[in-house]
């Protein structure tokens, strides 16, 4: 897998890859550690991470956010799931705006 990363994605997968079971790193945080400025970059730093299959999760709520590598299927799946959930949420959303734009417009 690593032959297929960035300088930089490499990068954060050996800082994510470090991270014990429990721990998490803030964006912030890891860009930090690379002396990174642009929150756009290192988002698409994640992005790209998790097109080349890197198990890169996160979670971000009131209380906690960050970053790590998920260690077995079950901590994937989870955050999948997420995900998934999310994604409907938002094309219901996305119908009722349409419905609601045909009956207003």
């Amino acid at each position: 897998m690593y032959e297929n990363l960035t300088n930089d994605e490499l990068r954060v997968y050996h800082i994510l890859e470090g991270l014990g079971d429990s721990e998490s790193l803030t964006g912030s945080q890891i860009m930090e550690r690379l002396m990174i400025k642009d929150r756009r970059y290192f988002h698409q730093l994640i992005f790209d991470l998790r097109l080349k299959g890197a198990p890169v999760v996160s979670i971000k709520s009131r209380n906690h956010s960050g970053y790590w590598l998920a260690r077995n299927r079950d901590e994937l799946a989870s955050y999948l799931h997420d995900k998934e959930l999310y994604i409907a949420t938002h094309k219901k959303i996305i119908e009722a705006m349409r419905c609601a734009a045909e009956t207003i417009f």
